[in-house]
């Protein structure tokens, strides 16, 4: 298969579906890493970008400055120990749906509300100068227990595929997709 990027950088299926073609014969896809692995999340015919972090620990306070003061509430309103994840989830919510509009500026995430929408999955980007903004329908993905893993689509989607492998040690040469660890799972 060959590989090529859209308009804002993002790796997708290098043939267009033809006249006539059925959906789900383009693959996008989109690449994130965290900590030791590497991520690859991929669906037919939606443009997707990922966001993949690690949940912090320990106090969040001075972490909250990106935030809208609804979802710094909704932080700091959880016990303790759930602040990290909230924090996570409410960050790769705004990241993926920032990357996907291509505007990625992320010095303007405290102007997104990644909060209100998020029965319906959506994350409206408000334009700018920088662009005309978007709707973005962000879901989260299985990563593991110490990691957030967010997709987002310019349409609703039945289901993300996200793809796991072990990072290389610096300097390695191998092969990632084959390493131990790796695997499928559908969100």
């Amino acid at each position: 298969m060959r590989v090529t990027r859209d308009g804002f950088g993002r790796p997708v299926c290098a043939e267009q579906p033809a006249a006539g073609r059925r959906p789900g014969t383009r693959l996008c896809l989109d690449a994130g890493g965290d900590t030791g692995r590497r991520f690859l999340a991929l669906i037919r015919d939606l443009p997707v970008a990922l966001s993949v972090h690690t949940v912090p620990r320990g106090p969040v306070g001075e972490l909250l400055l990106p935030f809208t003061p609804l979802e710094r509430d909704y932080v700091q309103e959880a016990p303790a120990g759930r602040r990290g994840r909230r924090l996570a989830q409410l960050w790769t919510r705004k990241e993926a749906a920032l990357r996907l509009t291509g505007r990625g500026e992320l010095a303007a995430a405290d102007a997104i509300d990644a909060l209100s929408g998020v029965r319906e999955g959506k994350v409206v980007i408000p334009g700018s100068a920088a662009g005309p903004g978007g709707t973005a329908y962000v879901r989260e993905l299985p990563a593991g227990p110490q990691t957030v893993a967010c997709a987002a689509t310019s349409a609703p989607a039945p289901g993300v595929r996200i793809w796991r492998a072990p990072c290389e040690p610096a300097g390695s040469h191998g092969d990632a997709t084959a390493g131990a660890g790796s695997a499928w799972r559908d969100a």
